[in-house]
């Protein structure tokens, strides 16, 4: 129990406060390094700077020095579940908009961090525009298939009678093939092959 002496001009006697529990109901009920801790924390000092700020009015207007106990108890009886929920719920809030700006303020400054970081500057220096771009996969994609018909023509001319280097022969040369079926009676001496015209 809290006591302080009453202002000059009354008696002398300590003044008793009672004690509220609001800090139990906004703070301790919670689990310790949680969220709703901060929140609960928040909120209780949010009820403080109230009950402060009341105080000073009360002092301003009364012109006291000190506040009475019964009217600190009036006060405090509006601090009921309902109005301890919205001080937990503006809290809530206020942790959101800060965390949500101190956000925002770390977006911007590592963008800026990347701006000048090295990577970006190699990029940066890289950049052409879409119809080099469009070039540089034409003479990429020539310059494969020139790759591709060599290696064939050389391939096709290391072994000619391969079907590989038929195939090269027919495409390049201009030979003709006939294209026979599997069961044809001139490529297959069985009996159950067919006789094709």
């Amino acid at each position: 129990m809290e006591s302080q002496p009453k202002s000059s001009g009354q008696s002398e006697q300590p003044v008793q406060y009672q004690y509220n529990h609001i800090f139990e109901k906004l703070v301790m009920g919670t689990e310790p390094l949680s969220n709703e801790r901060l929140v609960g924390m928040i909120a209780y000092a949010d009820y403080k700077d109230e009950k402060y700020r009341w105080k000073a009015s009360y002092r301003e207007v009364h012109n006291v020095n000190d506040v009475p106990v019964a009217n600190v108890a009036d006060f405090l009886l509006g601090y009921n579940e309902k109005r301890l929920q919205k001080l937990k719920d503006d809290a809530a809030l206020f942790l959101t908009s800060f965390a949500a700006e101190y956000a925002e303020d770390r977006i911007e400054e590592e963008k800026e961090k990347a701006k000048d970081s090295e990577i970006i500057k190699k990029i940066g220096r890289q950049k052409d525009g879409w119809w080099v771009s469009i070039l540089k996969g034409a003479l990429g994609s020539f310059a494969f298939t020139v790759f591709v018909f060599l290696f064939s023509l050389l391939f096709s001319l290391a072994k000619p009678g391969s079907n590989y280097s038929k195939l090269v022969q027919f495409i390049v040369g201009n030979k003709d093939f006939i294209v026979l079926p599997v069961d044809d009676c001139r490529i297959n001496n069985s009996k159950n092959c067919k006789k094709y015209q």
